[in-house]
């Protein structure tokens, strides 16, 4: 009996080893990219429904002729359509992350990688995820649609593409499937019709097909021909970037240049699997028989054993060794890609986070990001706080307790504040015409978007052009997902006097107090609001403008506009206590420039007094060099102790420059 139940131990043992060795390759594959997909969630939940913002899907046979009058327009059409998913961030971003398994499993066909290289495979993975998420703040730049799945859609019909030449048998087939594929495929998938074409030209002659040479000039030809011949069929692409259809558009400038670089390995690592040839598995009876073999072995040695004798440790064999370093370093250097092209920066993910609670009117919210804020600030987080806090009616007590600053984007692009979350302010702002001029513009420029078409019917029902906004909410209504949200806002236009009790317009129209008119920005947001509500003194005002007014003036720390915008203050806020910061500002400017106003009746508060006093005596002190505010060790010590004050951002928050 004993024997019995060690020998049917033995059998389990060996059976669930050999289970493995079959599907490790689909086991490798799903414990890899399901840590991507956690990790999607967790980190880029805000960018996975930006970019479906940033995007436009539409089952209409006038948007299918837009898309497919371009090269690669199909390509275009099939990544917008899966893009609108990221309405839904789980569900875009499975269907993302099964593209991706999709492109394994087929770089396991293709190229013949054998169950014991599976990892292997992970490699253009990896690069895949690199070229999604190395975008930063391209999204709000980059002409290509739905660019997160834009890739993996291109790349997974190269690998298709190869897959169907390699199931033909015969080399006349082969040969007319080459000619279709370059016929039909490079109108609807640009450059990876090209790659596709690449591969198998060097597959053919890696494994000696006959005929290979044949395949090797057809490739050759229709790469260096067919681009340039439909070149004249898509008037609206420059030649020069004919044969880079289907591929985004960043330039090939040394600042540009660190944006193809996961574009670049992946063709190579791809070009590198069809030309290295990889060793098999051995046959299934090869196999049974070292089960078998090694079955007898365990079983002597359990034989010994069991008459007193101490069993060796088994060992692992040479070649078990090798395949667990190649399929391990190939998931290190794969798991290396992603992380070294993942966009990893704290100010463009808060600037996501805060768009995204600005348009649910999450006003708290956004303060709580910008209080969570670690190092210095983007001037669109500080001017989105500032808006977080007028709408709340705190800015005058809190607009200073935050940090501050003005850090530059991130990126080697020459990004506008207009560009990635101008268009909210100018609307949260109540300037519905340099919201709606942009929206228009950039989509002219970059494409039309779900973002801009939402803005523009807003700015329409608010400034009354009702005929207008019926235009974008009809579009927007044939969307799948935002439907719901035409729906909402189809009632202002059938009936406009609602438009006064909505809970959204009631937070901005008390800033609507001007003729329509355009003006220019020069697409300098901050410091044209800032110069607008410090300036504007219009027989029409309301209290929320008069603050709004007040708030800009102390951060222009122009002294005369600030005693303008106070006395306009004050007279508005009658019955209001005096928030501190605008006290701050008062005692502060009266000391500097004495006998312009009379302050010594002003009904300051004693801990306003008093931290006047410990700022000016604390300065005497430690402001021992000719620009101690630009000393970053003088500028520490006064932060901890007066950071929270307006005396410190006027004398501390310098250089701070607009763009």
């Amino acid at each position: 009996m004993k024997s019995a139940g060690k020998g049917l131990s033995l059998q389990n043992i060996i059976g669930i080893m050999k289970k493995p060795t079959k599907h490790l390759p689909l086991i490798i594959g799903l414990s890899f990219l399901l840590v991507v997909y956690v990790l999607l969630l967790i980190f880029e939940n805000e960018l996975l429904f930006r970019s479906q913002e940033l995007s436009l899907w539409l089952p209409t046979e006038i948007w299918f002729s837009r898309r497919m009058s371009y090269p690669a327009g199909f390509l275009t059409v099939i990544a917008t359509f899966l893009n609108q998913f990221m309405y839904y961030p789980w569900l875009g971003a499975l269907l993302l992350v099964g593209l991706w398994l999709s492109v394994y499993l087929l770089t396991l066909k293709v190229f013949h990688i054998p169950d014991n290289r599976a990892a292997l495979a992970l490699i253009p993975v990896g690069l895949l995820i690199g070229c999604a998420l190395e975008v930063g703040y391209w999204i709000f730049l980059i002409k290509t649609q739905a660019y997160l799945f834009s890739a993996a859609v291109g790349f997974s019909f190269t690998l298709l593409a190869v897959r169907g030449w390699q199931r033909l048998r015969k080399s006349w087939a082969q040969w007319v499937y080459i000619v279709v594929l370059f016929a039909a495929g490079f109108p609807l998938f640009g450059f990876y019709t090209l790659l596709a074409a690449l591969l198998i030209a060097l597959l053919a002659i890696r494994d000696g097909q006959v005929g290979k040479w044949v395949t090797l000039g057809l490739c050759v030809v229709g790469i260096a021909l067919i681009p340039y011949i439909y070149y004249y069929a898509f008037t609206m692409t420059r030649q020069n970037w004919i044969y880079l259809a289907g591929l985004p558009f960043f330039r090939l400038t040394k600042e540009q240049l660190v944006f193809w670089w996961p574009y670049f390995l992946l063709f190579l690592s791809a070009i590198a699997f069809a030309i290295c040839r990889f060793k098999g598995l051995q046959s299934d009876e090869i196999t049974r028989q070292q089960i078998s073999e090694t079955s007898e072995k365990q079983s002597n040695k359990a034989k010994k054993n069991s008459k007193g004798k101490k069993g060796a440790k088994p060992k692992m064999s040479r070649e078990a060794i090798g395949n667990l370093c190649w399929n391990g370093g190939a998931v290190v250097l794969a798991a290396l890609f992603v992380v070294l092209f993942w966009y990893k920066d704290a100010n463009f993910h808060n600037e996501l986070k805060i768009e995204a609670a600005m348009e649910k009117m999450d006003y708290k919210g956004v303060l709580d990001i910008v209080k969570k804020q670690k190092g210095e600030p983007t001037r669109l987080i500080v001017m989105a706080k500032n808006l977080a806090l007028l709408k709340l009616g705190r800015g005058g007590d809190e607009m200073f307790t935050y940090l501050d600053g003005g850090n530059r984007p991130n990126t080697p692009l020459d990004i506008r504040m207009m560009q990635v979350g101008g268009k909210m302010l100018y609307y949260n702002y109540a300037r519905f015409n340099f919201c709606y001029r942009w929206c228009l513009e950039d989509g002219v420029e970059y494409g039309w978007r779900v973002e801009y078409l939402k803005y523009m019917a807003k700015c329409a029902i608010l400034s009354g052009e009702y005929t207008s906004a019926q235009k974008y909410l009809d579009t927007l209504s044939k969307t799948w997902f935002h439907k719901k949200w035409a729906k909402h806002y189809q009632k202002f236009v059938d009936t406009p006097k609602l438009i006064q009790k909505d809970k959204e317009f009631a937070t901005i129209l008390p800033l609507y107090c001007y003729e329509d008119q355009l003006d220019g920005d020069n697409s300098l947001v901050e410091i044209y609001l800032l110069n607008y509500f410090a300036h504007s003194f219009g027989e029409v005002s309301t209290p929320m403008f008069d603050e709004a007014g007040l708030m800009c003036a102390l951060i222009l720390k122009d002294i005369p506009t600030f005693w303008q915008n106070f006395f306009r203050y004050a007279n508005s806020h009658k019955t209001d206590r005096m928030p501190t910061h605008y006290q701050e500002a008062a005692l502060l400017f009266g000391n500097l420039e004495p006998g312009k106003v009379d302050i010594s009746k002003m009904p300051f508060e004693k801990t306003v007094k008093a931290k006047f006093q410990a700022f000016m005596e604390y300065a005497r002190k430690n402001a021992i060099t000719e620009n101690a505010e630009r000393d970053p060790v003088i500028k520490q010590k006064f932060y901890e102790r007066f950071g929270d004050t307006y005396f410190y951002f006027y004398f501390f928050i310098r250089d701070v420059k607009s763009y």
